[in-house]
């Protein structure tokens, strides 16, 4: 992991809340693992201090991508970054990884958690794997990623609570359709995690936690998730864990 000053190639609204951020950083494009995040610092003052994590959605040549909704006022302060200007990036963070066992691949990502899941999605492809993602949100609006699917020719199912496009209903209605061969990958809000895991499907899960965090390589305990063994940091020992390990 290194902390370095990284350009800003492109930052613009994709739909609704969510953006696009690509930024030159040739060192982290050749070394991230798909699952793995950076910290970002959003502000050149120390107001806000902490940094804000970000998934490595893609990678393209020497460049990273990274999605985010604009929510506090972190992601306010980052939308209003132009491009051609530099942003300091630590990273890439995270030692818990996913799976690559069994051969069909399912990837469910709750609106922004999508971006935790599509780097993982291009690498499964890459290893010849069959690889289907399901994309979920409250409306329309809420899957601004859909454009990057279409762009990167994945199979993919969308879900919105409200039918405004594509099926009509949770996102976790979609593993009657697929038996217990499809190992699972979702990344989401937490009560879709939680609904997940209690619905006993048989099907082998990771989870890719989604937590607050000051760090980002497990110094200030801030991101802790109750596993059967104790406490794990989802900035250190995840952010991928086994869904059987994450106790809500």
């Amino acid at each position: 992991m290194k902390d370095l000053l990284c350009k800003v190639m492109e930052n613009r609204n994709v739909r609704g809340r969510l953006f696009i951020l690509e930024l030159h950083a040739p060192e982290i494009a050749k070394s991230v693992k798909a699952g793995q995040f950076v910290m970002l610092r959003v502000s050149k003052s120390l107001d806000p201090m902490g940094r804000r994590a970000f998934a490595v959605a893609d990678v393209r040549g020497e460049n990273i991508l990274i999605f985010y909704d604009l929510l506090g006022r972190g992601t306010r302060l980052l939308s209003k970054i132009k491009e051609g200007e530099e942003i300091w990036t630590f990273g890439p963070l995270g030692k818990g990884l996913f799976s690559e066992e069994g051969e069909k691949h399912l990837l469910l990502g709750g609106g922004v958690g999508l971006a935790g899941l599509s780097l993982w999605g291009k690498e499964l492809r890459a290893k010849g794997k069959k690889v289907v993602f399901v994309y979920a949100g409250r409306s329309e609006e809420h899957l601004g990623m859909e454009e990057w699917l279409k762009e990167e020719g994945f199979e993919y199912i969308l879900y919105t609570e409200d039918g405004s496009i594509g099926r009509k209903g949770l996102i976790t209605e979609v593993l009657k359709d697929f038996d217990s061969s499809w190992i699972v990958h979702a990344c989401g809000p937490k009560g879709m995690l939680r609904a997940l895991k209690n619905l006993n499907s048989g099907h082998r899960m990771y989870f890719s936690l989604e937590s607050r965090m000051a760090c980002g390589w497990g110094v200030c305990l801030g991101c802790v998730v109750k596993t059967p063994e104790g406490y794990k940091r989802v900035c250190y020992e995840g952010p991928v864990l086994p869904a059987e390990e994450v106790l809500f």
